[in-house]
């Protein structure tokens, strides 16, 4: 009579259990394989083995993973060298500008919100533009298009919008809390 003294001796148990059931091809290897990492599954797996049906799969699964196998590139043998993730020179950019070349870049754009309303003898367009005072901002009419802008630092608004119909070239501005309110006639 043998006495189990540890966890190891059932590991080596189990190990020699498995060695005497011999695997006989690669889909039933990684069954066995994961039936020993799922709790459970091995046990469904050894009783599957028993079914006709399922040796079948087994063995249609192996002549396609051999068949795979032998259409594939054969593998290249290196030996003897060592990769690394760090590339052997690093080269950086460094880019300087100067605070004339900050100045000199062109802030990005942004679209003015505007809605437009026909009350009968002008048309009212309303356009947001937070942030930017009364003398920065800029409209003109050219035939049926109205052009807004407007540049404070670090900002720039541009908008055209096109006029449901022709209008006057008089514009009447109003601007508050962001909000510019621009009545032109008919």
């Amino acid at each position: 009579m043998t006495k189990e003294r540890g966890p190891e001796d059932r590991i080596r148990k189990a190990e020699g259990d498995e060695k005497e059931e011999e695997v006989s091809g690669v889909t039933e290897g990684a069954l066995r394989g994961l039936g020993k990492i799922i709790p459970g599954f091995g046990e469904l797996v050894k009783g599957l083995e028993k079914s006709e049906a399922f040796q079948e799969r087994l063995k249609a699964a192996d002549a396609e993973i051999e068949r795979q196998l032998e259409k594939a590139p054969p593998l290249k043998r290196v030996e003897g060298t060592r990769r690394s993730i760090i590339p052997s020179k690093t080269t950086l950019k460094v880019s300087r500008t100067t605070l004339g070349e900050e100045a000199a870049v062109q802030p990005p754009q942004r679209e003015v919100t505007t809605d437009i309303f026909d009350e009968g003898d002008c048309l009212k367009v309303i356009a947001e533009l937070p942030g930017v005072d009364e003398k920065d901002i800029k409209a003109e009419v050219k035939g049926n298009l109205l052009i807004l802008s407007a540049r404070v630092t670090g900002r720039e608004y541009y908008k055209e919008i096109e006029l449901p119909c022709l209008v006057r070239d008089e514009l009447n501005l109003t601007y508050k809390n962001g909000i510019l309110q621009i009545t032109i006639k008919k």
